[in-house]
């Protein structure tokens, strides 16, 4: 029997409509739309009509989807793209005495004019709907995520996690007319049950308000399944494998990630996307912005030559399908039906690896001739052996530093929670406290609780962890929580219209407006048991 490869792209944005443009805001975005979502789509239309399987699983955090269904965000993107077409075309005047240059310049022109073209024309402006017809048509699997791809272990309110997954799993259903299978835990951070002092009860597991929503399998770095320990030993293993996927006590399925591909994308040793002729991602035009250097392997950058470059490509697929079909026939010598589970940022593909989408491609038209591997979905998976899974108990485990929270709650930036946790239990506090009088009462709790899911987002730490955009994350969190601030103040009495002009209420619904018609009741206290 063959085994199954499944591959996974995470894609998230975090909200950055009207906060800013460049270098973080807005084009975090349309670069992601041009050099990532847009070619992926145009991949995946060629294998459909190509009749090659692929399968592929593509996980939306829920406030992605809100900006990628915005019209604002839609408009300001077909700007962009003229833009960019407008530099390509500046470029080949430019460089009408450097040959090698104005070949890469009319390269990106072709590019950003079949990207517009595909997006306007094909696609008519709309991903979402591109998407939920790849995945009618079983080319793609779609998943969903926390809403504003929130850090769920260290929320120390039920409401919190509570509304951060109900959320997602609601905005998928209005933009799939389905319900999610899968559910991508935002830096695949799980935490099981746990007792809690402040409380005094146990608190649920993150899997089992996955469970509570309907949501069948999930993912987790590979330290938490190969740290995981058996509850029901259905098949005389040693100790649980990535190779396998398990069921939770809640029922829900959970799959680790596979380490040996993922070394192959990840690594910066021996990963594809540092090959000397593949584009150098950091490198830009002093005056265009456009990219026209390879990786080259020493200081002095060479320019991008596409040929050498899809070479490249063809070499490193046909390594990696090597690499799968070999692992899996070792495998399946012990194990039965084994699974490698690829889960990637599906904005490495085509953004921080120009060549990825080229190269993802490729590896699905190779696997297609091999016998002995399906590519496949871990809903289709769990399908044909969902019934046979082993139980396992899991450990707190995330894909970071240390597979801990560490890049989360670290000590330069830990104080991020006291804030989102006191706001939460807030927010509980005040909803029991007060009915909305009237249609203005209701903007304001609605937009209460907007900016305190944005104030959620795992971005924050993270980039506060990394210092890429450490100021710009700083700001972003202390405005939507100045914004919550303000709000709670305003709806504390809300006969009292001073507290509030008409103004500033609606500059705040139009910069930060997901989720139009959010329940704010949601966010309530969670009566769970003692």
């Amino acid at each position: 029997m063959p085994g199954t490869f499944a591959l996974m792209l995470h894609s998230h944005i975090p909200y950055c409509r009207k906060s800013g443009v460049w270098p973080a805001g807005e084009e975090w975005l349309f670069e992601a739309m041009n050099e990532t979502y847009i070619p992926l789509l145009k991949m995946l239309r060629t294998l459909y009509y190509d009749r090659v399987p692929a399968r592929v699983m593509i996980g939306l955090v829920p406030i992605l989807m809100e900006q990628l269904a915005d019209e604002y965000m839609k408009d300001r993107f077909c700007e962009y793209m003229e833009d960019k077409i407008r530099r390509a075309v500046s470029d080949i005047r430019r460089f009408q005495s450097d040959p090698e240059r104005k070949n890469v310049a009319q390269y990106w022109l072709g590019v950003f004019e079949g990207n517009y073209k595909a997006y306007t024309s094909d696609f008519y402006r709309d991903i979402l709907g591109t998407l939920k017809w790849l995945q009618e048509e079983q080319v793609i699997e779609v998943l969903t995520s926390a809403a504003t791809h929130a850090f769920l272990p260290l929320m120390e309110t039920d409401s919190a996690v509570f509304a951060q997954v109900h959320i997602g799993v609601e905005t998928y259903q209005r933009y799939f007319d389905r319900l999610p299978r899968g559910f991508w835990l935002p830096e695949c951070a799980f935490r099981p049950s746990q007792w809690s002092e402040k409380n005094q009860r146990m608190r649920k597991g993150i899997d089992q308000w996955l469970a509570d929503e309907g949501i069948e399998y999930f993912f987790v770095e590979n330290v938490g399944i190969t740290r995981a320990s058996f509850v029901e030993n259905r098949h005389g293993e040693t100790s649980p494998t990535p190779m396998r996927g398990y069921r939770l006590a809640s029922k829900v399925s959970v799959f680790g990630r596979n380490e040996a591909t993922g070394k192959q994308v990840w690594s910066p040793d021996h990963g594809y996307p540092g090959d000397p002729y593949y584009l150098e991602f950091h490198s830009k035009d002093s005056e265009s912005g456009l990219h026209y250097q390879r990786v080259t392997g020493s200081p002095e950058k060479q320019v991008y030559d596409m040929d050498k470059a899809r070479q490249r490509v063809e070499s490193h697929a046909r390594h990696f399908t090597d690499l799968v079909t070999d692992l899996l026939d070792k495998t399946a010598a012990t194990i039965p039906d084994p699974v490698i589970v690829a889960p990637y940022d599906c904005e490495l593909f085509g953004h921080w690896w120009h060549e990825g989408v080229a190269w993802l491609e490729l590896v699905y038209r190779l696997l297609a001739q091999k016998d002995t591997v399906d590519s496949g979905s871990l809903g289709e998976y769990l399908d044909g052996h969902g019934t046979d899974l082993s139980t396992i108990a899991m450990q707190p485990s995330t894909w970071g530093l240390n597979s801990d929270y560490t890049v989360w709650q670290g000590p330069d930036h830990a104080w991020i929670w006291p804030y989102i946790n006191s706001s939460s239990r807030e927010a509980e506090i005040l909803l029991e406290q007060i009915r909305p009088i009237d249609v203005r009462s209701e903007r304001i709790l609605r937009q209460m609780v907007r900016e305190l899911l944005l104030m959620q987002g795992s971005d924050w730490p993270f980039l506060l962890f990394t210092t890429q955009a450490k100021e710009y994350a700083n700001q972003r969190f202390h405005h939507h929580h100045q914004r919550f601030r303000k709000l709670v103040w305003a709806a504390r009495d809300l006969n009292d219209h001073s507290r509030m002009s008409e103004a500033e209420l609606h500059q705040m619904e139009d910069i930060d407006c997901p989720w139009q018609k959010i329940d704010y009741t949601l966010f309530r206290r969670r009566q769970e048991p003692r």
